[in-house]
């Protein structure tokens, strides 16, 4: 474990002087350290990420347990922490412990206080993400990758990191229209109404989806944890054998789907609910026809879970993309093309550009 100690400056006027210390330790963390963390990342992300969630995700990877930087006072109170958590990759070609960077934050309170070492004027953000990253880097990990808000590139880029853009076309079929309406986050009031008049529209189309002619019996669901799926060799991916499967989803939070006839093609699907849409997040298809069973499928499944609707990004990497964004339109669903930025850090160039990495919506993020 590496520590910094430090005096600080009193970083406003709701805190008392304190002395502040910067440490590097892997996981396992104690339970108070685990509970502090994650109060205090909750509280501002408004993430709702239960305990047990956070100690299965830092502590439990396949590829070993996360590393930690951590910003605390003398009496133990944590106001500041990032981590990165290793990750399994099928890539064949270098052998690489790539990690992401997951659960950053620092207290509002200590924004301004110095950190022994890093007087002049740093912000204390870099500082733990930085010092983080480059002890992974003498662990032999890399590349990382970051999926965090636009607002937060320009800090990401000044410890090193690069924006890779993966194109896609967002896909939406909105159940409720007025659920969907107040419980999407980050758009605005104009957004809102737009998608509450987009989800009357999609009422019909749902409707008509659940008696769509096309059989489904050829999909069926399987457990998430069945066995390892068909890997992607020549890119970064992820989540791919059984281990890194069963860890990434939860049995009673996601779905699996296999394919009558194929060995290869596979779904996993995110459950949706009340205030929620339920979301495609891995997928290996390779016949346009599993899509539109599979599509049907999950339409009564979202009516089970009385979900907001259902969300497929397709990537434009993925070999199918074009026809299958063609059937989800012919299918009723609203196709926007968007763009998703992540950010990458690698002391390898070719690792920071976006065509080494293979990604779905898996990679986003780990909510509950």
């Amino acid at each position: 474990m590496q520590r910094f100690r430090a005096i600080s400056k009193r970083a406003c006027w709701k805190v008392s002087p304190s002395m502040l210390d910067l440490r590097i330790v892997r996981s396992p963390l104690t339970a108070s350290e685990n509970r502090q963390i994650l109060l205090e990342y909750n509280r501002l992300t408004k993430a709702g990420i239960p305990t047990s969630e956070f100690e299965h995700w830092v502590q439990k990877s396949p590829a070993g347990p996360a590393w930690h930087a951590i910003l605390e006072t003398t009496g133990g109170r944590i106001v500041g922490h990032t981590s990165l958590i290793p990750l399994k990759t099928s890539f064949t070609r270098e052998k690489l412990i790539p990690a992401k960077s997951e659960f950053s934050f620092v207290h509002e309170d200590f924004r301004s206080a110095k950190i022994n070492g890093f007087e002049k004027g740093r912000i204390k953000f870099l500082v733990i993400v930085n010092e983080l990253f480059s002890h992974g880097i003498k662990q032999g990990w890399g590349p990382y990758f970051v999926s965090t808000a636009e607002a937060n590139h320009p800090l990401s880029r000044r410890v090193g990191c690069k924006n890779a853009e993966f194109p896609l076309t967002e896909c939406l079929l909105i159940r409720n229209a007025t659920r969907a309406a107040r419980e999407t986050p980050n758009l605005s009031g104009k957004q809102r109404a737009s998608l509450f008049a987009v989800g009357l529209g999609h009422k019909l189309a749902w409707t008509g989806n659940r008696l769509f002619a096309n059989s489904n019996g050829n999909v069926r669901p399987v457990s998430v944890g069945l066995g390892g799926v068909v890997p992607v060799t020549d890119r970064l991916s992820f989540f791919e054998d059984a281990d890194s499967l069963c860890w990434r989803y939860f049995e009673d939070q996601y779905l699996r789907f296999s394919f009558e006839g194929s060995t290869q093609d596979y779904a996993i699907v995110k459950r949706g609910d009340a205030n929620r849409f339920a979301r495609i997040v891995q997928w290996r298809i390779q016949h346009l026809d599993h899509a539109s069973g599979l599509v049907s499928k999950l339409l009564r499944f979202a009516d089970q879970d009385n979900a907001l609707g259902l969300r497929w990004a397709v990537y434009d990497s993925d070999p199918l993309a074009k026809p299958l964004v063609a059937l989800l339109r012919r299918r009723g669903f609203l196709c926007k093309p968007r763009i998703r930025t992540l950010m990458l850090h690698s002391q390898k160039p070719v690792y920071a550009e976006a065509a080494s990495w293979n990604v779905n919506d898996s990679l986003v993020s780990f909510d509950p």
